[in-house]
């Protein structure tokens, strides 16, 4: 009893006590919230939707506002005896508002609006295929945990009755009804389920983990799972199915946006063989300020007077010619200068070595691609539905038949024990039967997962893996 009491206390983990429990619905509520990719791409479409605006597809005029500003400082020692020495500073602040408004430009406005638009719609369809994803990823995560618990439930049973039986046949040991070989036999047995259950614990715990980098939730955080790992699948007719593929898929929706997005830009190529017709309108100003030392035209009451000999009447020197003049004075003057413009620009590309043309040849051929590739996605997408949906019809036979396997060998190990208890079957032969019902047990659960995975395949392929959420929910 010392040894299993040792494994005992290694085998218990942590979520094995009261802990929060943990529905597939609240799983997918808390993905859909919380997880990266969808917070990454709902902000892509927020960028997709503020782009999409008349302005950013050049509609509106635009509005310049031009101020600067100019000062210089000279300093001068004239060589004429007229011009007024000194230091200068002049200061000038231009300014303008410039209005510029493309009136015509080769119907490249409306285009790339409708553009923008579609855009926006295509950052919305990629937000659509990351939700699908994701919602497909917290299913089939879910359903993986719920796979490991219950694999790890029957190991569990298995361990626990190689406990017992390995009990049993040492105590018939030392009342000389057993002989060593049947105690190593069953002790043999009793580690083999020890190791199994160990590695299958670190299986449901590596399983937990992996859900909680998909809901966004600390990777060592442990619930309580509530549900079992049923699903009862429903019936599809497959003309059906195809049809709302055609009709849902997000991924062949996508594509055709992507197509009106190509045949956009075919229809920017061919603007320049357009003319283009813009206005531009305006107003210019400018404030000017000259300090300087200027010569007083007017006496003051402060002017200094200089007077100078400039010539002798008669060439008497006694008689000079006087010109008085005034010392040069520090003052500032402003001015200013304001006026207007209106201009148009009419352009019209005649010829440039047949740019143009080719940017349209190669626009139509991107569109033609794009085409091909739609053709192709719709084929590669009927080849997959097909494959998914013979395969979930193939995968409904196997659970049955797991299922009606399970149930036999379920009733086969009951019988087996009460046949091994009186003696009428040996201890390897109850071993066979135990694992039979393991095996069975196992193929069971992995056939149901199985099912699921094909199932949220055609789901996603149909594009209705959204609605038919809640058909996980309670099965």
């Amino acid at each position: 009893m010392k040894k299993w009491l040792l494994v005992t206390l290694v085998l218990l983990p942590g979520w094995l006590f009261a802990q929060e429990p943990l529905t597939l619905e609240d799983a997918i509520q808390r993905g859909l919230k919380n997880n990266f990719d969808i917070q990454i791409q709902k902000n892509l479409v927020e960028i997709a939707r503020n782009n999409n605006n008349p302005g950013q597809a050049g509609r509106y005029p635009t509005i310049n506002l031009l101020l600067s500003s100019t000062n210089n400082l000279v300093s001068r020692v004239p060589a004429n005896p007229f011009a007024v020495p000194g230091t200068s500073l002049s200061n000038s602040l231009p300014g303008q508002v410039d209005i510029g408004w493309v009136i015509f430009n080769g119907f490249s406005v409306s285009v790339n609006k409708d553009q923008l638009e579609r855009l926006q719609q295509q950052s919305e369809g990629n937000a659509s295929i990351v939700v699908q994803n994701t919602l497909q990823s917290i299913i089939l995560a879910y359903s993986a945990v719920l796979l490991e618990k219950e694999r790890l439930e029957v190991r569990k049973k298995l361990l626990e009755l190689s406990r017992t039986r390995y009990d049993q046949v040492r105590l018939k040991k030392n009342v000389g009804s057993a002989i060593t070989f049947d105690v190593l036999q069953e002790e043999s047995n009793f580690l083999t389920d020890s190791g199994n259950y160990v590695l299958q614990s670190l299986n449901y715990r590596n399983a937990v983990r992996n859900l909680n980098v998909l809901i966004n939730e600390r990777v060592d955080k442990t619930y309580s799972f509530p549900q079992p790992l049923r699903f009862t699948p429903p019936t599809f007719v497959y003309s059906e199915l195809e049809e709302k593929m055609t009709r849902s898929n997000f991924t062949l929706k996508n594509q055709f946006i992507t197509q009106e997005i190509l045949r956009g830009n075919t229809q920017l190529a061919k603007a320049p063989l357009y003319p283009s017709f813009n206005v531009n309108l305006g107003a210019t100003g400018s404030l000017d300020w000259l300090r300087a030392n200027f010569r007083p035209t007017v006496p003051s009451a402060t002017s200094v007077p200089v007077k100078n000999t400039v010539g002798y009447l008669l060439d008497d020197p006694a008689q000079p010619v006087i010109n008085t003049t005034y010392q040069p004075e520090a003052r500032t003057v402003e001015g200013n200068s304001y006026g207007t413009y209106a201009n148009f620009t009419l352009r019209w590309t005649l010829f440039n070595g047949g740019q143009i043309k080719r940017s349209v040849q190669n626009a139509r051929t991107r569109e033609l691609i794009g085409q091909q590739t739609t053709d192709q996605l719709k084929l590669t997408l009927q080849r997959d539905l097909q494959i998914a949906y013979d395969l979930f019809e193939q995968r409904k036979q196997i659970v049955e038949i797991t299922r009606t396997n399970q149930r036999a060998t379920e009733l086969n190990l009951s019988l087996a024990e009460e046949r091994y208890r009186v003696g009428y079957i040996n201890a390897i032969d109850l071993r066979l039967i135990q694992l039979n019902y393991q095996n069975a047990t196992l193929a069971n659960l992995e056939a149901i997962y199985n099912l699921i995975d094909v199932y949220t395949d055609l789901m996603s392929l149909t594009g209705s893996i959204i609605d038919q959420a809640e058909s996980f929910t309670n099965k």
